[in-house]
């Protein structure tokens, strides 16, 4: 578009017209080419009629833009709060719109390499090349190097900066990220494990902004720490990870960060090395008014939200998959009778497996959660007094050297749990598959744990291998030993099918009363926060209110579909034992094969009691679930009731089977040890 237009556009929307121009005029005499866009504000009116598409976003705190050639990236609306860097009162709200009709495979954006802003610039300020010498570990060491640029060009070079245009449009307030939320706005993430990310994350960019400031005391004199937030945030949500000229990198690419996020994704982005040009190209058609948007990529909600300020209101992906997470913590607690073996098994392969594992610090607000779950009207401050003692605790063991073992106490004579976090969602994706495995380690009993974790004085054979490879102990006086389990369950993330019906059962109680007590840290319910999310009064668009009552709502969907799970598979489970126990009768009663078999098939679908059989019990969650039923239960769930313990059940029957045939064959020792037809792996044989 031309000035003009730029012009007569800003004032139709009440933007500011002198910055904006001046940075549309800046691109134009520099090469850059976006004929056919323009930029639009929403004003409030707007903003309450915009499409759905529409999500404000801002910046990001931890990543990358997408990948250029990956479905996926980066989401970013370019304004955030006022603008009081001028007098000219911005919107919050923009976004980037075609002017014409945009055919498919259209570059619609290409921005010459002189007005990107690289790594290699930051790298070549005095700054940069003092945190090159030093090698300092930090926590976004890309992203550092841009954040100097930016701050180092605005101080020193000033209104002489070739940069300045684009300076000026930066939001010069991030408060929808929630580093900079107040206490209030935070209060309503009460519960979410987000509010230790956003501490966690003002942590990391604190001794980021501390440690150069050691080997580089210039950067306090051009940057607060507020200036180091602010630009670790800008940079963060902007910047785009490029090849060029066969060399990775990052940069901040003006015009380019200014499109807004939305899934699937419409267009695709590279560095072209050809025309030293970043550039943008359609991926569909694009009708003359409809806003041009980018993907940030497939992303939990949490990441939006603590990355680039805004939350997705329906984040589910074409085929109907939503990557909202939730982590679920699990650990070995000391009052476990089998807390030693356990540990072990639960450490194997931990890089500090014979150190003091997880810090207490996350021991300690775990076991504060837990027991405000339990005591849900206890006082906020008796929580935080537990929490602070606890850290004061775990610094004062820092400080002394730690503990050898987790066993070791932190707080008094109590030894702290080890702990490990798995984020989930609702799929049975990977991590899924890693929680049920931890689940069955936590339900062991000594018996099980010993099929898994194999004998501890083997020193030759697979197990001896195994465990020597894990840098685990070995010991014992040597010779020839069997295969052990632990040539096949290395860690405790390796559990993929269960061990047997107890075991799965006493694994599915723990994951019901786990998610429960999760569930119980938030202040309102699901149900709340959906009739909350109704009412845009009280919770208006775009707000950081809706954006964090978003968040919450997606973990404690996340969570609730976990308790389904585990609630159905009790059901279900219960059912399976109800059909064995007819198993073990008909044993008793030494029933003939043909008879034997036929009134099996009657009780798959019926039991005794009159109540649906498990055959018949599976049929109907597959029908309601194909009828799409008010009842129906997530596809994941069914599967695993109708495969997982179906498979459970079938291996259940067998045992009793070869029992019954080996007892009318004499073999009675067998048959009183039904236990053994479970091998030392852990599975059926």
């Amino acid at each position: 578009m031309s000035s003009g237009n730029a012009h007569k556009s800003a004032s139709a929307g009440g933007l500011g017209v002198d910055k904006f121009a001046r940075f549309d005029n800046w691109l134009r005499d520099n090469g850059a080419r976006f004929d056919q866009l323009e930029l639009r504000e929403y004003g409030e009116a707007a903003s309450t009629k915009s499409s759905k598409r529409f999500e404000r976003a801002e910046s990001d705190s931890g990543e990358e833009k997408k990948e250029p050639n990956k479905e996926g990236g980066a989401y970013d609306d370019d304004v955030d709060q006022d603008d009081s860097m001028t007098d000219e009162a911005d919107s919050e709200m923009r976004g980037v719109h075609a002017k014409t009709n945009i055919p498919s495979n259209t570059i619609c954006v290409a921005v010459p390499r002189r007005c990107l802003i690289t790594v290699d610039m930051g790298q070549a300020t005095d700054i940069g090349r003092a945190i090159l010498s030093a090698d300092l570990d930090l926590d976004a060491p890309k992203h550092i190097f841009l954040m100097i640029y930016l701050l180092w060009d605005r101080k020193v070079n000033g209104d002489k900066s070739f940069f300045k245009p684009y300076y000026d449009i930066l939001p010069p307030t991030l408060s929808n990220m929630p580093i900079f939320w107040s206490d209030e706005e935070l209060s309503y993430l009460t519960g979410s494990y987000l509010l230790t990310q956003i501490a966690d994350r003002n942590d990391a960019i604190t001794d980021d902004y501390l440690a150069i400031c050691e080997i580089a005391p210039e950067l306090a004199q051009i940057a607060t720490l507020d200036d180091f937030k602010w630009a670790r945030m800008c940079v963060c949500s902007r910047n785009f990870g490029l090849q060029i000229d066969g060399h990775r990198t990052s940069a901040l690419v003006p015009h380019a960060d200014m499109l807004n996020h939305f899934r699937p994704r419409e267009t695709k982005w590279t560095f072209d090395d050809e025309i030293q040009c970043f550039t943008i190209t359609t991926l569909q058609s694009i009708p003359a008014g409809e806003q041009v948007y980018d993907s940030y990529g497939q992303k939990c909600n949490h990441r939006f939200l603590l990355n680039y300020g805004f939350a997705v209101e329906d984040n589910h992906e074409i085929d109907g998959f939503c990557p909202n997470e939730v982590p679920i913590e699990l650990g070995v607690f000391p009052d476990d009778p089998l807390f030693d073996a356990k540990h072990e098994f639960w450490t194997r392969g931990d890089a500090n497996s014979h150190g003091s594992g997880v810090s207490a610090l996350a021991a300690a607000v775990a076991a504060a959660g837990a027991a405000r779950a339990e005591q849900p009207h206890a006082s906020n401050h008796d929580s935080a007094r537990a929490i602070v003692a606890a850290v004061e605790a775990a610094a004062a063991a820092a400080v002394s050297g730690g503990s050898d073992r987790m066993s070791d106490t932190v707080m008094g004579s109590v030894p702290m749990p080890s702990l490990k976090r798995v984020r989930v969602s609702v799929s049975n994706n990977e991590n899924s598959r890693v929680l049920f495995s931890m689940l069955r380690v936590l339900a062991c009993n000594e018996a099980e744990l010993q099929d898994l974790a194999g004998s501890t004085s083997e020193d030759s054979g697979a197990g001896f291998i195994s465990r020597a490879m894990l840098g685990l102990p070995v010991s014992g006086s040597g010779g020839s030993l069997s295969l052990s389990s632990s040539a096949f369950y290395r860690t405790c993330r390796d559990i993929r099918h269960p061990l047997n019906l107890r075991n799965e059962k006493a694994a599915m109680t723990h994951l019901l009363a786990v998610v429960r007590r999760g569930l119980n840290l938030y202040p309102t319910s699901l149900a709340q926060d959906m009739a909350d999310l109704l009412d845009e009064i009280s919770f208006p668009r775009f707000s950081n209110k809706r954006h964090a009552k978003i968040q919450v709502r997606g973990e404690k969907q996340v969570l609730h579909h976990f308790a389904v799970w585990a609630q159905t598979a009790l059901e279900v489970m219960d059912v399976i034992e109800q059909d064995l126990e007819e198993e073990r009768k008909k044993i008793a009663r030494g029933i003939a094969d043909s008879e034997y078999s036929a009134t099996s098939a009657r009780h798959n679908n019926v039991g005794n009691n009159g109540k649906p059989g498990f055959d018949q019990l599976v049929r109907e969650m597959e029908d309601d679930e194909a009828m799409d039923g008010q009842s129906a239960r997530h596809h994941t769930i069914v599967r695993y009731c109708a495969d997982v313990l179906g498979n459970v059940r079938r291996e259940e029957v067998k045992n009793l089977r070869k029992i019954r045939r080996l007892s009318a064959g004499g073999n009675a020792g067998y048959a009183a040890s039904p236990h053994r037809a479970i091998g030392n792996n852990g599975r059926y044989v």
